[in-house]
């Protein structure tokens, strides 16, 4: 049979081309870091919670150093020298890691720490407390917490903690002026370095106002930037005089920005003081009638 060269045709359309090909590659970045601690025996006596820094080094885009705690990080491993590898960034929400610590003993035998630095981990330790060194006491509950976790991530807290004023017997600090579920956001935001979850429609404003106003207080400038996205999502009529107030007391510019774009919006404005204006004359009602009530009674 004769071979129909219209069906060779076909059949050999496109053979002998290549198709254009890509790659790519994940690659984990490793380093070492080498923290020779000098005439150590003068450190010996420096008293537990008391520690010595290695310098900043930035591996895999995040800063790094290690803590060293020459009589133990607290009162449980008292005598007994401590070190941790800490992440000093914030520009990243969650940093994940696998590290050896090589101590030497004192016969100069090394001995290697594996540890995975899960971020499940952390919040495993802040929830069940084991280690924790300091309790925090607010509006009435009481709070577990490391000292390290909290100097680490706070000036304010380093200060507290480890500054000249602290007394190493101090093992409960009372924080004023703040609810106890706010607390608990921040103390979230200190171990995980992200936001405590919201549900589907976000973070309450109220809460954001709140958790803003107390990272100011602490010095925790990217939870600070994180409340101020957050609470610029949520402006609308009934947040936006509040939330303009937090702006212009804790210096969030560009909060204060978002808060007077959205005012200057045609008809907005008006809105906001009809019910800024209610709501004052309805407070005005609500107090000249407890007045009223407590002459009758006092009569």
């Amino acid at each position: 049979m004769a071979e129909n060269p219209a069906a060779a045709a076909a059949v050999n359309h496109g053979e002998g081309l290549r198709l254009p090909e890509t790659s790519s590659i994940c690659v984990t970045e490793s380093a070492a870091h080498n923290f020779e601690v000098t005439n150590y025996a003068l450190l010996q006596g420096l008293g537990v919670g008391k520690y010595i820094t290695s310098s900043t080094f930035r591996v895999g885009g995040y800063d790094w150093n290690i803590m060293f705690y020459p009589d133990g990080s607290t009162k449980d491993f008292a005598g007994n020298a401590s070190a941790f590898l800490c992440c000093l960034s914030k520009g990243k929400d969650e940093a994940r890691t696998k590290f050896t610590l090589t101590l030497l003993d004192g016969q100069g035998n090394a001995q290697e720490i594996n540890k995975d630095y899960l971020p499940c981990n952390i919040e495993r330790t802040l929830k069940d407390g084991k280690g924790a060194d300091v309790t925090l006491l607010v509006g009435g509950r009481e709070f577990s917490a490391h000292r390290f976790m909290l100097a680490a991530q706070s000036p304010v807290f380093d200060a507290q903690l480890f500054g000249p004023m602290m007394d190493e017997e101090t093992r409960c600090i009372e924080v004023i002026d703040m609810d106890p579920a706010i607390f608990e956001m921040l103390l979230h935001y200190i171990y995980m370095d992200s936001l405590p979850p919201c549900d589907e429609k976000g973070c309450d404003a109220a809460s954001m106002q709140h958790l803003l106003v107390a990272a100011d207080r602490y010095g925790l400038d990217r939870l600070k930037v994180m409340c101020e996205e957050e609470l610029s999502k949520s402006i609308n009529v009934h947040t936006v005089t509040s939330t303009l107030a937090v702006a212009d007391q804790h210096f969030c510019e560009g909060l204060k920005n978002a808060c007077e774009e959205f005012l200057s919006a045609p008809g907005i404005g008006a809105i906001v003081s009809l019910r800024n204006g209610f709501k004052r004359m309805m407070a005005k009602l609500e107090s000249r009638g407890k007045e009223e009530a407590s002459a009758t009674l006092t009569k």
